[in-house]
């Protein structure tokens, strides 16, 4: 009986599938993923601000909110209260007073010219100039600049005798005019440059 039965029926096409059937598999599927995905990024990522102007109606802003234009202002009131800042360039004709610049050279001489016995080089002491053929007086400051010396450099000789004579020529006490026992300076208390360098230049030092 078995043998019998004809095989046709088994090699016969079968028919599709119900959509029933096939919608069960499909939800497994990633093709259609992505798509859905990426328009829910896009609406994601979009502006706010930009959907809300697709959305506003042509007639939107109303004219009650349109800004009232400014108002123009004469420029010409604006600079008679604030005048404009006058700036003063340099020229060639100062409008100030100027400050004389100090003498470089040293003042001539306008006494009368001492004997030979009262001069250099027949004195008991001798002033060297420097290279620059200058005097070698200065002025030492101490005590933040308000305690003043003169101190006169290269004294050859006798250097008592020179004191002596600065303190009849200025008019100074005894401890005001002093050798310094270290250096051999001559140390002149107060501010006696033009003093003392009248007094040395007078002797042809």
């Amino acid at each position: 009986m078995a043998a019998s039965a004809p095989i046709m029926p088994f090699l016969r096409p079968s028919a599709l599938p119900r959509p029933a059937t096939f919608r069960h598999f499909l939800r497994f599927s990633t093709t259609t993923r992505p798509c859905q995905a990426s328009q829910s990024t896009a609406s994601q990522k979009q502006d706010p601000n930009l959907r809300a102007s697709l959305k506003a109606s042509p007639t939107y802003p109303p004219p009650s909110m349109n800004s009232l234009p400014r108002p123009k202002e004469s420029r010409a009131s604006h600079r008679a209260n604030h005048p404009r800042t006058t700036r003063t360039y340099p020229t060639r004709h100062p409008t100030h007073t100027a400050v004389p610049s100090p003498r470089l050279t040293p003042e001539p001489i306008t006494t009368t010219p001492l004997e030979p016995t009262h001069c250099a080089p027949n004195l008991s002491y001798f002033v060297t100039r420097t290279a620059n053929n200058e005097l070698p007086i200065y002025t030492l400051r101490k005590r933040g600049g308000n305690l003043l010396f003169t101190r006169v450099k290269k004294v050859d000789g006798r250097r008592e005798d020179l004191c002596e004579a600065l303190r009849a020529r200025l008019g100074l006490k005894r401890d005001e005019v002093g050798v310094n026992p270290v250096t051999g300076h001559v140390v002149v208390r107060g501010h006696w440059r033009g003093e003392v360098e009248r007094f040395l230049r007078e002797r042809l030092f």
